[in-house]
């Protein structure tokens, strides 16, 4: 039993790194990766297949796919047994918040002081109060470090205890924010209205998880509003 949950744990990872490397690809030809794996996902067959975003947590696909390398090597002694699709794949999955910090660098040109940010969501997963093992930790601890401001929002939080900092579980003036990033897909952000919300059109979203909506994008798109994301060209 505990090799069927670590074989599937690290299945589950190596799909994640596999379609994140495709995300940041997509970016670069100009191609929406979500349309092509809804495409795919009329397959049967398919219709788990995962897409890009901000990151992996919690406590199992963190740290599950390197256990078979471990185990081999200092438990059971043996040799040759290096599992490099896992240990790329957890590599990759670890460094997915830094590449949202390295487009909103490249967006400002580097120029970060006083750069505000608002992160939507702490949690390592959407509709659950558990911050152990997010990704946003890391987001939040690298962006700190390299100049900007950070405030956070989630609905199911109101401490974050990793971080030491208190967390916002309603919506403050969007205008006092130069960034919303958009982390984890709560349902309750699904019904921001984000034409009402958006007072300052200099404000940008930055979508990095597939958290909005289709209807939220038309928005985007009609009222002119300043926008990019993860997985999109």
């Amino acid at each position: 039993s505990e090799t069927g949950k670590l074989l599937e744990n690290s299945y589950r990872a190596v799909n994640i790194a596999f379609v994140e490397e495709w995300g940041r690809f997509a970016e670069e030809v100009g191609i929406d990766l979500y349309e092509v794996i809804d495409a795919i996902r009329m397959r049967p067959t398919h219709a788990n297949m995962r897409q890009p975003g901000f990151g992996v947590g919690g406590y199992c696909l963190t740290k599950d796919p390197l256990f078979a390398k471990i185990a081999a090597k200092e438990i059971l002694n043996l040799n040759g047994h290096e599992f490099p699709f896992s240990s790329q794949a957890v590599q990759v999955n670890d460094e997915m918040p830094l590449v949202t910090l390295k487009k909103l660098k490249n967006h400002f040109k580097g120029d970060l002081n006083g750069i505000n940010i608002l992160l939507m969501g702490v949690t390592y997963r959407q509709d659950v109060g558990d911050t152990r093992f997010s990704p946003s930790e890391i987001f939040v601890k690298k962006a700190r470090s390299q100049g900007f401001e950070i405030s956070v929002h989630d609905p199911l939080v109101d401490h974050w205890d990793e971080v030491d900092i208190d967390v916002q579980n309603d919506l403050q003036d969007s205008a006092d924010y130069d960034v919303i990033v958009f982390a984890v897909p709560h349902k309750e952000y699904v019904g921001i209205n984000l034409n009402e919300w958006i007072t300052n059109k200099r404000t940008l979203l930055f979508d990095a998880n597939n958290v909005l909506s289709k209807k939220q994008f038309l928005e985007i798109k009609e009222h002119n509003l300043n926008y990019i994301s993860i997985g999109r060209g």
